[in-house]
């Protein structure tokens, strides 16, 4: 026999020992390397959160990622280094389905509890029902008086003078999205009062009323 083919056949017998005996721990191993390259990469490619925001029961037919791009590029955020999610298609009301309800309000409640939750939309009933919790801050806290009087008209103010949202129905932004149409019922919106993104949701606000 050869040198040639004994160092062949020697070097088969290394491959199938090794296979044979350490073909888990090398698996193994191998996954190991595989999960830490993807979330190295996952994380040098993961974009911030600059804002985060619900429009329940909106009914638009325009896609919450296309409401997100028109936004960031109203207010210049680095598309690059920012992303802004916004959920239209949760709903309270006018769905047949029970089960679906309690999954947009186990939503809603969820990301308020892990301070996720930026500014909400919702029908006016629904609206004032969470004041009750303390769900909405207030916006004398994070609008100048100026821009108090300018949206004067469209505010949403309890009886004790706190200003808990602003009017949407007739938003220029929320009229040309096609969101919160329905002339039967009225809706508002404001800031969740733990609001991780307190500037980038005012900002939001005054985008909707045309006056960001």
């Amino acid at each position: 026999m050869s040198d040639k083919t004994e160092k062949k056949k020697n070097i088969k017998n290394n491959l199938e020992y090794f296979w044979t005996y350490y073909k888990l721990p090398f698996a193994a191993v191998m996954i190991v390397v595989i999960l830490v390259l993807y979330f190295l990469v996952t994380s040098l490619t993961a974009k911030d959160t600059a804002l985060s925001v619900m429009l329940i029961d909106c009914h638009s037919e325009m896609s919450g990622e296309k409401m997100a791009e028109e936004y960031m590029e109203a207010s210049g955020l680095d598309q690059k280094k920012y992303q802004v999610q916004i959920q239209n298609n949760l709903m309270f009301q006018g769905t047949d389905s029970g089960n679906y309800s309690m999954t947009s309000l186990s939503k809603f409640m969820a990301d308020i509890g892990s301070e996720l939750l930026d500014v909400c939309g919702m029908l006016k009933d629904d609206f004032v029902k969470y004041d009750g919790s303390e769900t909405w801050m207030d916006l004398h806290e994070c609008l100048t008086d100026e821009q108090l009087e300018t949206l004067k008209d469209k505010l949403l103010t309890t009886d004790d003078g706190r200003v808990i949202g602003i009017m949407a129905d007739d938003l220029p932004v929320m009229q040309a999205d096609g969101c919160y149409t329905n002339e039967e019922t009225d809706a508002a919106i404001g800031i969740i009062y733990n609001t991780p993104h307190k500037d980038e949701a005012v900002k939001y606000l005054l985008y909707l009323a045309g006056v960001m």
